[in-house]
């Protein structure tokens, strides 16, 4: 087994047939078939099943394509530690952002990263933090940042802040009778509509034990898993919604919300920066991760956000 056959083998199960896998290489098809034969000779296992319609991996190729991930990673992650000890680091740095931080971090990441670090190609991706977990550990992913930390899974992660959580109406109208001196205590909201993400976004976890803590149950209306989205019903009247200030920031997309912060219980969740303990971070990876660091606590010491610093 090498690297070139396993870079053929997810191609061809990317693709899902060996003729496109070829194309896109520009590999004769022959070729490719050569080497898939020699993998499953090697394994002893068949790794697709093959029918008119393309090639579909069996649950050995499905093993299989999850080593083959890690293992490439980890070449690629090689050459360019290697590369990087020049001066300047060299190299390919994937990010990964939940939606309620993209906003204030992902354009003034790339861009104070394209200044620092001109060998480094940055890659910004965004996510759910339990989306962004997975791809740490699948190898998709070199750093991301993470809501809560996540002990004994494999992820190596530190905790930079802490930020709390605030209802938001589309003026302060809406806000009258619920929030007095900035503040909403958490019993006050049951009467009032929501807009929120699925039941699976640990966003609207987080939301709803603090709820039963309250001892109340809230009316969602309206639920959907994409934050400007839900800043933009609020913002026509469809309800009321329960975001952090970074989420909450103006994305120039609209005016912005009025907030009050949620209190009797506060919410509250933790913001971590994470990569997988099993593959070393480059040193280009390093130094994006730094210059993200930076710029969160820039954000959380400029008052706006409420973040406590850790």
């Amino acid at each position: 087994m090498d690297l070139r056959q396993l870079r053929y083998f997810l191609a061809v199960a990317e693709h899902g047939s060996i003729l496109k896998a070829s194309q896109a290489l520009r590999v004769a098809q022959p070729s490719i078939s050569t080497h898939l034969r020699n993998l499953e000779e090697e394994f002893g296992v068949v790794l697709f099943e093959r029918s008119a319609r393309g090639v579909v991996a069996t649950s050995e190729g499905q093993e299989l394509i999850r080593h083959a991930r890690l293992i490439l990673k980890s070449a690629d992650d090689a050459r360019e530690s290697l590369r990087s000890r020049s001066d300047s680091p060299v190299g390919r740095v994937t990010f990964a952002i939940p939606t309620s931080l993209v906003t204030i971090l992902a354009v003034p990441l790339i861009e104070q990263t394209q200044a620092a670090l001109p060998n480094v190609t940055l890659r910004v991706v965004e996510s759910m933090s339990g989306y962004i977990a997975h791809w740490l550990l699948e190898g998709q992913v070199d750093v991301g940042l993470l809501y809560g930390a996540h002990p004994n899974s494999g992820i190596e992660s530190t905790k930079l802040l802490t930020e709390e959580l605030y209802l938001a109406g589309r003026d302060e109208a809406s806000l009258a009778g619920i929030a007095e001196g900035g503040d909403a205590p958490f019993h006050r909201l049951e009467p009032l509509k929501f807009v929120l993400p699925g039941r699976e976004h640990g966003l609207r976890s987080l939301i709803e034990q603090s709820a039963r803590r309250a001892g109340i149950s809230l009316n969602v209306t309206i639920e959907i898993d994409a934050f400007s989205q839900i800043k933009r019903l609020v913002r026509r009247g469809a309800g009321h919604t329960i975001l952090s200030l970074a989420a909450l920031e103006s994305d120039e997309s609209g005016a912005a919300l009025s907030v009050a912060r949620i209190v009797e219980p506060v919410v509250e969740r933790s913001v971590h920066i994470a990569h997988a303990n099993s593959r070393p971070l480059t040193r280009a990876a390093r130094e994006v991760e730094r210059i993200a660091v930076g710029i969160l606590r820039t954000e959380a010491n400029s008052g706006w956000w409420r973040a406590k610093l850790w």
